[in-house]
């Protein structure tokens, strides 16, 4: 689990109308936004994504798993937003990591 600093809150979490830079990957795509402050994730699994509670808290324990050894390196002053795709589920675990690695050296 990521600490709380570093997640993004309700009260946070950015507006629809709010401009920010898009990335894809074959397992999720990610909005990130420029903000004040130390940066914050946040992981949205959809129930189109996973049906069930479960499988849906399952794949957000994972993408924190891999982000939290990565959170030292991180610029400040960002909002990351993570939308995982059904994909993800299948994926194995280092391939996760290595995608959002890649991902979050943009």
């Amino acid at each position: 689990m990521l600490p709380k600093k570093n997640r993004i809150s309700k009260e946070c979490f950015p507006p629809p109308q709010r401009q920010g830079l898009r990335v894809s990957s074959p397992l999720f795509s990610g909005v990130f936004y420029k903000n004040e402050g130390p940066s914050r994730i946040t992981v949205v699994v959809s129930k189109k994504t996973a049906k069930t509670a479960v499988v849906r808290n399952r794949i957000r324990r994972r993408f924190y798993a891999a982000i939290e050894p990565l959170l030292k390196n991180l610029d400040r002053g960002y909002l990351m937003v993570f939308y995982p795709k059904k994909e993800v589920e299948t994926a194995p675990f280092p391939v996760l990591k290595l995608e959002i690695e890649k991902t979050l050296n943009f």
